[in-house]
């Protein structure tokens, strides 16, 4: 969605303004931006369906709209869908005013009646993760998933800065440079680093030969012979390696797939394998390192940096996830 800028432009300063524009729309992310374009048209389309206008819109019909839906979406895509009527308003220089009384109060009232708990994939954990890499072969496909799932679990990496990693050094990319002590990970931009002032992520080595991150890594650079361009890249059938890189979406398959065959490894059904590895998602490698390392006591302040999270309340539910039954008092009252 385009945000409008409003801006004094005489002749000769028409072009600055015209960049100006073009600056506002990258002010939020690219994923936040196609949202709240999807939210505006679906709002639009809404409007136009009930001979009701969109732009301005009235509260009355805003509100309409958040009720019509409470049944077919969840709170927290109402949320976000009042939000990009709101932001479009705003960049067209219109006021809508949900300030009343009577619009807060309904708002409030759906959220209670309606407000549910977000349905999280759950984190794989340093022992599940061992038995899923155990099960990938000794082929390129293999040495490619066992890096690209160790790598982003041991970064802390959401799922499309995995994917966007590059070999070299590249400017404006993600990129992963070998060094003696391990691997450092540059970021020039993340979900919590919009500004792209960069950040650095270190990758110790190891302690166990099968699943130390900075071997697979560079036993996969060797294997796939990368000099340059993505570091994860798809593999066909045959064993040919693309030039591309992976989509996030691939990483949360492939960090499915090996769920799923460990789970065969152990004995479970076909159908319960599946259902297992359904738990899993992309986001489960960020968040099994930050929920495994609470486990093992790491201090709070050091998961905090590698998950590069703003805030400490939001890394305090990894570390509360992870130490459910560390002190726990009912495990001290002598039951």
């Amino acid at each position: 969605m385009s945000t409008e800028v409003a801006l004094p432009a005489p002749a000769g300063l028409q072009a600055f303004a015209d960049r100006a524009r073009g600056y506002a729309d990258q002010s939020r992310a690219a994923n936040t931006r196609r949202a709240y374009a999807s939210d505006v048209r679906a709002f639009a389309d809404w409007c136009a369906a009930r001979g009701e206008a969109s732009l301005p819109a009235s509260p009355a019909a805003v509100l309409a709209y958040l009720i019509d839906h409470v049944i077919t979406l969840k709170v927290a895509t109402l949320q976000r869908r009042l939000a990009a009527i709101r932001e479009q308003h705003a960049g067209a220089g219109l006021d809508l005013d949900t300030s009343s009384a009577a619009f807060r109060d309904t708002w409030r009232g759906i959220k209670r009646a309606h407000g549910q708990p977000a349905v999280k994939k759950r984190p794989l954990m340093t022992i599940d993760l061992r038995r899923a890499v155990a099960t990938l072969p000794d082929t390129l496909a293999g040495r490619r998933d066992r890096a690209l799932i160790l790598v982003g679990f041991a970064a802390a990496l959401r799922r499309s800065e995995l994917a966007s990693l590059e070999v070299a050094h590249r400017d404006g990319a993600a990129w992963v440079e070998e060094r003696p002590d391990g691997l450092v990970v540059h970021l020039a931009r993340s979900k919590t680093d919009q500004q792209a002032e960069g950040v650095e992520i270190g990758v110790p080595y190891g302690s166990n030969m099968e699943t130390c991150p900075v071997r697979s890594y560079r036993a996969w650079i060797q294997a796939a012979r990368l000099k340059e361009g993505p570091a994860f890249r798809p593999i066909d059938r045959h064993g040919r390696l693309g030039t591309d890189a992976v989509t996030d979406r691939a990483v949360a398959r492939i960090v499915q797939r090996s769920v799923e065959a460990a789970a065969l490894a152990e004995g479970h059904s076909p159908e319960e394998a599946s259902r297992l590895a359904a738990a899993y998602a992309g986001h489960s490698l960020r968040s099994g390192l930050a929920t495994s390392a609470a486990a093992n006591d790491a201090p709070g302040h050091a998961i905090q940096r590698q998950l590069r999270h703003k805030r400490f309340d939001t890394t305090s539910g990894y570390i509360r996830s992870g130490q459910l039954f560390k002190q726990n008092p009912a495990g001290m009252a002598g039951l």
